[in-house]
């Protein structure tokens, strides 16, 4: 049995496939490992208070360095809308 070029060049392909693919699947994964293990390095280096505070506690938009309420909302209603302090409003019971 004699083979033709192109039979000859077809197997050829066929095995560099199967070599190659498992190969290259390999790097993939070495690759993923390798960002997961700096992300997880990342983290180490930072500090606790880095990786839990954060800048605006309670999310009323202002900054806790210069909210006078970092653990209370503030109320944005025009009044006094900078503090960070939710605002009392009286109700006089007029509607």
């Amino acid at each position: 049995m004699s083979w033709t070029n192109k039979q000859r060049i077809t197997v050829v392909a066929l095995v560099v496939m199967m070599v190659a693919v498992p190969v290259l699947w390999q790097v993939g994964d070495v690759r993923a490992a390798q960002v997961t293990e700096e992300k997880q390095s990342d983290l180490v280096d930072q500090t606790v208070a880095e990786r839990q505070a954060p800048a605006d506690y309670d999310g009323d938009g202002i900054n806790d360095s210069t909210d006078k309420c970092p653990t209370r909302s503030e109320t944005t209603n025009g009044f006094q809308d900078s503090d960070g302090c939710p605002d009392i409003v009286e109700n006089t019971g007029a509607s």
